[in-house]
């Protein structure tokens, strides 16, 4: 099967693309060029695919790359709250009308979609979150992927389009960026490596859930696996996480025993930020999958992951008891 994954060589679109290349399928790749995406090509052997240097911005490009698949995957969007908060018309113009060029493409061309969400489309909410949740966005990032969100939901019903819509929460693993728009993990783990202190924006009372890629993907595949042999997902929504409550203040414990080092700093609350985020995948897990990766074990596998970079700043004195 020929499958157009946007953003594959950005964080889930890079495991996802080599996942899908060892399984055999014809995968073609837009992405915004950079050296940092030219290193995950060679990292994650996605030289295999075709890879198409462009940005979802054009709709030209956009059609051009859709043209000849099977599916598309869309994962390209511009990610980071903070980013969003001091940029805001960025996102919304990537998001949302990067986006519709992805659906209008697809529609010309009959080609199913699975739409990449993000779980900040709920915002703050006291009970675990069901798709069926209101969206309640709390951040021009979370704003625009929830526009997004429910454009893709629109063209499934309006055009009878076979379109998924999956909304993972916090996803953690090899491939994932630190430093300036970078997440939590990765940031952290940089700064622990190179003897710095870490910083916790609030109490660190807040909420989360962290999936590893591997079951993310495995998620992906299983979803691919059902669209591509009925329509019986269209205009479904899919909740992917693991539903583990794990509290921040938790996660920088947990790594500053894996380092046997680091200070835990806290600095004032980031705005628009949502205190709990705990998903309720009982849809997802329905059809047969369960995340298979702990937390202790996945921030392990991510941080060995680290250690085989050329980045002698990472591990050059990491003195670890793994």
């Amino acid at each position: 099967m020929k499958i157009l994954i946007t953003g594959g060589t950005g964080f889930q679109g890079s495991n996802l693309s080599k996942s899908l290349l060892e399984d055999g399928h014809d995968v073609v790749i837009l992405n915004l060029h950079s050296r940092k995406n030219e290193i995950n090509v060679e990292r994650f052997g996605l030289d295999k695919a075709k890879i198409i240097w462009g940005t979802i911005n054009d709709k030209h490009t956009v059609r051009d790359s859709i043209f000849g698949c099977d599916l598309v995957i869309h994962t390209a969007a511009k990610i980071h709250v903070d980013d969003s908060i001091e940029n805001p018309t960025d996102h919304f113009y990537t998001n949302v009308m990067g986006t519709n060029n992805i659906l209008e493409a697809a529609r010309e061309f009959k080609v199913p979609v699975i739409h990449v969400s993000t779980c900040e489309v709920y915002g703050y909410q006291d009970e675990d979150l069901k798709e069926n949740s209101p969206l309640m966005p709390r951040s021009p990032y979370a704003a625009s992927k929830a526009g997004a969100d429910r454009m893709a939901y629109s063209y499934y019903t309006t055009y009878d389009m076979n379109i998924c819509i999956v909304r993972p929460f916090n996803v953690y693993g090899p491939g994932q960026k630190d430093g300036k728009c970078g997440a939590v993990i990765p940031i952290w783990a940089t700064g622990l490596g190179r003897e710095e202190s870490i910083n916790i924006y609030g109490d660190g009372n807040q909420s989360r859930e962290f999936i590893y890629i591997d079951d993310l993907v495995s998620a992906y595949k299983i979803i691919i696996d059902k669209m591509t042999n009925s329509n019986d997902l269209a205009g479904e929504v899919i909740n992917v996480g693991t539903g583990v409550d794990v509290k921040i203040n938790y996660l920088a414990e947990k790594m500053v025993e894996i380092f046997e080092r680091g200070e835990v700093n806290y600095d004032k609350p980031r705005p628009g930020e949502v205190k709990r985020f705990i998903s309720n995948s009982d849809k997802m897990k329905s059809f047969g999958w369960e995340p298979k990766v702990g937390l202790d074990e996945g921030l392990k596998k991510y941080i060995d992951w680290r250690k085989t970079m050329n980045d002698l700043d990472f591990y050059k004195n990491i003195m670890m008891v793994m």
